[in-house]
């Protein structure tokens, strides 16, 4: 995409197939400052824009709009998840390293009788959902036990803390969200 205003207006005219005249008609303005426009020799107003994005069939923040990612993907990894045989917790993220870091998700897999473990505390909001097993989950000075099908969602500036008090591995789909602040 090109990078200025004008260079915009320009690419897509001429995409349109429409003359500086035709374009100069439609906004009630000469070629000649339409053509600085383009050229980026002169900036056009607010309304002008507006103008100009509506006889070229855009909404005004075409103009401003960057080129990004419009999705980041993460492929599976083909196997099981990596589980030293002495690990309790097993994590597998779910949101690639790339882009944003306002969210990430894992699939987290708590062995059998594995011991609490106290989780990061930081300025945004965590979600679980149980897919099997049994979690017990402490946030603040409070014990949830949640069974397959449940699900959580905290503020994560409290502490918190999980475990797995059952005989079967518990897997958790876990996110989390930076606050607006953090971001």
């Amino acid at each position: 995409m090109p990078e200025s205003i004008g260079e915009r207006i320009k690419a897509l005219r001429t995409e349109q197939g429409m003359t500086l005249a035709e374009l100069g008609e439609k906004v009630k303005l000469s070629t000649g400052y339409l053509s600085q426009i383009e050229r980026d020799k002169a900036a056009p107003s607010l309304s002008t824009l507006m103008d100009i994005a509506k006889a070229l069939n855009v909404g005004p923040r075409y103009f401003f709009e960057t080129e990004a990612e419009v999705a980041y993907i993460l492929r599976a990894h083909g196997g099981q998840d990596s589980l030293a045989p002495d690990s309790p917790v097993a994590r597998l993220r779910l949101t690639p390293d790339v882009g944003s870091s306002k969210l990430e998700a894992y699939r987290v897999i708590l062995q059998p009788h594995a011991s609490s473990e106290q989780l990061d505390l930081f300025s945004g909001e965590e979600f679980g959902f149980v897919l099997t097993g049994e979690l017990t989950i402490g946030v603040g000075d409070e014990q949830f036990v949640l069974a397959a099908g449940d699900s959580i969602h905290y503020d994560a500036f409290q502490p918190h803390g999980w475990s797995n008090a059952g005989d079967e591995p518990c897997v958790v789909i876990w996110g989390r969200a930076a606050s607006p602040l953090e971001r």
